[in-house]
């Protein structure tokens, strides 16, 4: 994703940049509430990170065949399907959030930077997801059968999912701390 797409972003008048921010936010907590429930109720019988950052094919098998047997499969199948809603979320997240927060920092400055990095940060972090759940959907078409390889894709992505959110989310911290400190030390080149 271009840095300049971001950078168009950050310059919405910013009335209507703030809605979409609010908007973008508001859109993720409620579509997370969704998808966090339908988790719960597909009975997975672990956390979203250590079953999609196994890399072992045996494990999200043995993963599947606990939720066949609780008879959940098939809300877990919607959850995957939730999981799109939330994946787009997350980009709007990354173009309206992060590029509203680079704000704090002028123009030019690290600040800004960091924050228009976040956003792209995030927006690939979301993008990994969408890919990730993409190869779920393979690996549950045959959940007891599927070639032990796929694991290997469909763990790689979920791990370069959660580095790029996670640095994403440290670079909007460094982006308001930034902003901070060029503002306090009038110095427009740092925020």
């Amino acid at each position: 994703m271009p840095l300049s797409l971001f950078r168009s972003i950050s310059k919405l008048h910013p009335l209507i940049h703030f809605i979409l921010a609010v908007g973008s936010f508001l859109g993720f907590r409620w579509i997370q509430t969704r998808l966090d429930a339908s988790y719960a109720a597909s009975k997975h019988p672990v956390d979203y990170f250590t079953g999609q950052t196994g890399f072992d094919a045996e494990k999200i098998k043995g993963y599947y065949a606990a939720m066949s047997d609780f008879g959940t499969l098939d809300i877990y199948w919607t959850t995957q399907i939730i999981d799109f809603g939330f994946i787009l979320a997350m980009l709007c997240m990354g173009l309206f959030v992060c590029t509203f927060i680079s704000r704090l920092g002028r123009d030019a400055s690290w600040s800004r930077f960091c924050g228009l990095l976040a956003g792209v940060s995030i927006a690939l972090g979301a993008i990994s997801d969408a890919i990730e759940n993409l190869w779920s959907f393979v690996m549950l078409s045959d959940p007891q059968g599927f070639s032990n390889w796929l694991a290997f894709p469909y763990s790689g992505f979920a791990v370069l999912k959660f580095v790029l959110i996670t640095l994403g989310m440290g670079l909007l911290i460094a982006t308001i701390i930034l902003a901070m400190v060029g503002r306090l030390l009038n110095k427009p080149r740092i925020g």
